[in-house]
């Protein structure tokens, strides 16, 4: 088993929660390294099924090493979790017992400075879930104007200092464009200073990587088909 992508901190419970047939059909809509796919595998008969849905392809890759001891029972899909109605249906599937969503970043994702997610380190502005997506965060903070870019920090960040940090972000582009997580860091910390700056930019990455990836949009469209997919007595399970 191999546990080095993402070990999730509520596996038992969420599993305890969700699984109430063990020959039932389960969707793990963010599968991430598999890790909640896994232990709903390991509670379910021959006859039962798990779908993990995961639009990240270094996320898919783990979770088809470590759910590979479980053959058909697991099936992986690399998508938006939003297609997970159109994903069932092309398989014959019209309801299912449970359906899971760990919403967020992993750590794993979080690590890996080549993606983006986080101002410890330096890497490029990406914040991509799908690396073939075409919006990325430097695209976002070099081509939308000061208003969008605070209207989206308050939003998606509650940043009570959105319009401030937008303004910098405008002006520091004007020299340069911003190319890297230290460049946007930069630039919050010239807005609110050190007192501040972690409380800041956790707010502001936060935003960026949900508008960058439609976060809201893509859980508003996913929860309204759950509900109508689910059989009765099923369960939905979110993690926030």
């Amino acid at each position: 088993m191999d546990t080095s992508y993402h070990t999730p901190v509520l596996r038992d419970a969420v599993v305890s929660l969700l699984v109430r047939r063990d020959d039932g059909t389960y969707v793990d809509c963010t599968l991430g390294g598999g890790g909640h796919a896994e232990a709903i595998c390991e509670r379910l008969s021959q006859r039962g099924r798990l779908i993990g849905i995961d639009r990240d392809p270094d996320a898919t890759a783990a979770a088809a090493q470590r759910l590979s001891p479980f053959g058909r029972k697991a099936e992986i899909i690399r998508a938006s979790f939003s297609e997970f109605p159109v994903l069932l249906g092309g398989r014959g599937i019209e309801a299912v017992d449970g359906i899971l969503f760990d919403l967020g970043v992993s750590s794993h994702q979080l690590d890996d400075s080549n993606r983006g997610f986080s101002y410890r380190g330096s890497g490029p502005l990406d914040m991509r879930m799908d690396p073939s997506a075409e919006l990325t965060a430097g695209v976002l903070l070099n081509e939308r104007d000061a208003a969008e870019i605070a209207d989206i920090l308050f939003t998606f960040g509650e940043e009570r200092y959105s319009r401030r940090i937008a303004r910098r972000i405008v002006e520091a582009r004007q020299r340069a464009p911003l190319e890297t997580t230290a460049d946007l860091s930069a630039a919050v910390e010239r807005s609110v200073g050190k007192k501040f700056l972690r409380k800041s930019l956790s707010r502001v990455f936060q935003a960026l990587r949900i508008a960058v990836n439609d976060e809201f949009l893509e859980l508003e469209s996913a929860l309204h088909s759950a509900v109508e997919m689910l059989r009765p007595a099923g369960r939905i399970v979110v993690i926030s």
